[in-house]
């Protein structure tokens, strides 16, 4: 969702819309007039509140709240010229005992701002140090803010010595409009690119700041060219505000920002192949009881980075990682430290390709005004280096977000308000810029078949660099499709294995050369589909008696298992039975009481080769009858990440003298 300025927060330290507090007895009818203008403008409807401050002027010239109200308007609709002459003409007419009021220092702060807007840096400088000289030593609040203003000035003028050498592109009219269009998201391919815009489609409707309410829109890309811009309602169904902050790099999976009983937070969606799923709240090592605001996943999707004003931060919103355990799940949730974090805010964060380099925005830092994107490089110690400032013109003294990396080199799709060739409002971008990726990278593209589907949430994608045997990717391929993506530098040759629990390991090699990076080819490379092999099950001796039910232990788990079947895999005729996995520990569980709501005789523990204790609820003839049995764990509310799998699979986990007796 597209915040609001620093600088409406910023005013809001001092009460929006403030009235120096003229005599208004004597004119009633003028200051329902101001009252009225004063509430269009607080809706952010800058455009119509200037119109209907500046009637007043007509009766009233030298109306100082009407004046002041102008400039704050024309500072927020990006006219800082005009803001500094209604800011001045308002100052004029107080008093030199007013001069020192809190009302003349925040139209001051304002001014300043208004001369930050211009790069007048030198102009804004001297504001600020006469501010200093009216201010209290005892305010440290307002000491504070204005140090940190003159701070940000002299950023910008030395970034601006040097700027970043830029090739920027407007996407043209197919994606921009004359309102904001932002937050762009790009798969690996760049074939399609979703977005959020706030213009005008057959179901949002105007708010007060004349904009509409935001929609999502889905663009695809025919030979260069954005074409077929289609507004994207299939998960987008309710009133207000919809935004997405994340695609997956390889297209299959969407995160979305909503806005529940719970506060802000964050949902995923997965591509079936077909149509996108029931978006799914994030676990609550990710969503806490504060704000969860974006989202970024590595290449791999091993690594989860988002941002969220929780307690145990920095200040404000700070960037937090979260990487996926082997059973799946999510980790503890990490604050990437003072490196990345400051006690400002921090945004948007953007994971790029090579799975290193760390795009953010941040308020703090050597910021050269409110938002500027960041980038930094994680170490082999997991340490951060410090971030370094993107640099002017990417950067400017306005808010600077939505910065979104792609696999070729030194290319990003980026949003902004800034550049020359606009449609209104904030506009996306592609930007080539020249730091500070080096590396090239090659898109590969595959999909998994399996004749049982509910293996494929058990398969890992390992590539292994031949030259030194290192790791450098844990994929897994998309539960409902088996479709993957692999994302892997240049120049390289690897080796790529493929496993899981119920099928036979696969491998094969691949080289990765500098003409198959994608701003070379313009395509993903292909690889071969992959057909799995389930495991072979043992041979075993049918049972010469009707099996009984699967017995777990009991709550003081000491039950004995003698009356379990003879065959805890397969049946009379030799088919597998299905079950239920509910939940995968590093530990035993102390109490078969924790399974509240499922009966405890029918919960099975296996102590597993890794170490790790699995537990599986029922034993079921068929994966129908299993899905039921699925149901009822989901009706619990407690075990949300259930799948059903079948028995047979545990046998290549557990060791034979493990297994339940």
């Amino acid at each position: 969702m597209l915040q609001k300025s620093a600088l409406t927060i910023f005013s809001l330290f001092f009460a929006l819309n403030l009235s120096f507090g003229q005599e208004t007895e004597e004119k009633p009818n003028t200051n329902k007039e101001f009252r009225t203008a004063a509430k269009i403008a607080e809706d952010g409807n800058y455009a119509k509140a200037i119109t209907d401050f500046k009637k007043i002027l007509e009766t009233e010239p030298n109306d100082i709240d009407a004046l002041y109200n102008i400039g704050y308007c024309y500072l927020n609709s990006s006219q800082p010229d005009s803001a500094i002459y209604f800011f001045n003409k308002s100052r004029s007419l107080l008093t030199e005992e007013e001069l020192s009021s809190e009302f003349a220092i925040t139209m001051q702060m304002f001014v300043g701002k208004a001369y930050q807007f211009l790069y007048q840096h030198d102009e804004a400088i001297k504001i600020y140090e006469d501010l200093l000289n009216t201010v209290t030593v005892n305010d440290d609040f307002m000491n504070e803010i204005i140090h940190r203003e003159i701070e940000v000035c002299e950023n910008a003028m030395h970034l601006m010595t040097k700027p970043t050498e830029l090739k920027v592109y407007n996407l043209g009219p197919k994606i921009n409009s004359e309102y904001d269009d932002h937050s762009p998201l790009i798969s690996a391919e760049e074939d399609k690119m979703f977005f959020t815009s706030r213009k005008e489609s057959k179901d949002n409707v105007k708010l007060p700041d004349g904009q509409y309410e935001e929609r999502m829109y889905v663009a695809k890309d025919s030979v260069g060219y954005w074409v077929e811009t289609k507004l994207f309602t299939e998960l987008f169904k309710t009133e207000g505000h919809e935004s997405a902050v994340h695609l997956s790099q390889d297209g299959q999976e969407l995160y979305i920002f909503r806005r529940d009983i719970d506060g802000a937070n964050i949902y995923v969606s997965n591509f079936d192949g077909k149509k996108w799923t029931e978006p799914k709240k994030l676990p609550s090592t990710i969503n806490s009881r504060w704000d969860e605001t974006h989202v970024s996943l590595s290449a791999d999707k091993s690594v989860i980075y988002f941002t969220s004003n929780r307690d145990g931060g920095y200040g404000g919103l700070d960037i937090y990682r979260s990487r996926r355990l082997p059973n799946g799940d999510w980790g503890p949730a990490q604050n990437l430290g003072k490196e990345i974090n400051t006690e400002y805010d921090e945004e948007t964060p953007a994971i790029h390709p090579d799975g290193k380099t760390l795009f953010f925005s941040s308020e703090g830092h050597n910021s050269i005004g409110q938002f500027d994107i960041f980038y930094s490089k994680a170490q082999s110690d997991s340490s951060w280096t410090a971030p370094i400032n993107m640099g002017y013109p990417i950067n400017t003294p306005e808010d600077d977000m939505f910065f979104a990396p792609t696999t070729s080199p030194n290319l990003a799709y980026f949003a902004s308000s800034s550049f020359e060739e606009n449609y209104g409002g904030s506009d996306i971008y592609l930007i080539e810029y020249k730091d500070p990726i080096e590396t090239w990278m090659v898109v590969f593209k595959g999909q998994i078949n399996v004749d049982d589907e509910n293996l494929l949430s058990n398969v890992r994608i390992t590539a292994t660099r031949k030259r030194d045997n290192g790791i450098v990717g844990r994929y897994r391929p998309n539960v409902l499709t088996g479709k993957y993506v692999l994302i892997l530098e240049s120049d390289e040759e690897y080796r790529i294995d493929i496993s899981g629990d119920g099928i036979e390991d696969a491998k094969f090699e691949i080289v990765a050369t500098r003409h198959m990076t994608y701003k070379k080819s313009k395509k993903a490379n292909k690889l071969d589909d992959i057909q799995l092999i389930p495991s072979a099950p043992p041979a075993i001796e049918k049972p010469t008696e009707t099996p009984a039910t699967i017995i777990g232990e009991t709550s003081d788990r000491t039950h004995d298992r003698t009356n379990q079947y003879p065959n805890l895999f397969y049946d009379e005729n030799g088919k597998p039975f299905h079950t239920v996995q509910i939940l995968s520990l590093r530990k035993p569980v102390s109490s078969y009481d924790v399974f509240v709501g499922l009966e405890k005789d029918k919960i099975t523990e296996f102590k597993c080769k890794n170490g790790w204790y699995k537990y599986a609820y029922g034993s079921f003839k068929n994966h129908k009858a299993a899905k039921k049995g699925k149901a009822k764990v989901l009706d619990t509310n407690k075990w949300q990440d259930c799948f059903v799998r079948k028995t047979e699979h545990y046998q290549k986990m557990v060791n034979k003298e493990d297994l339940p007796k």
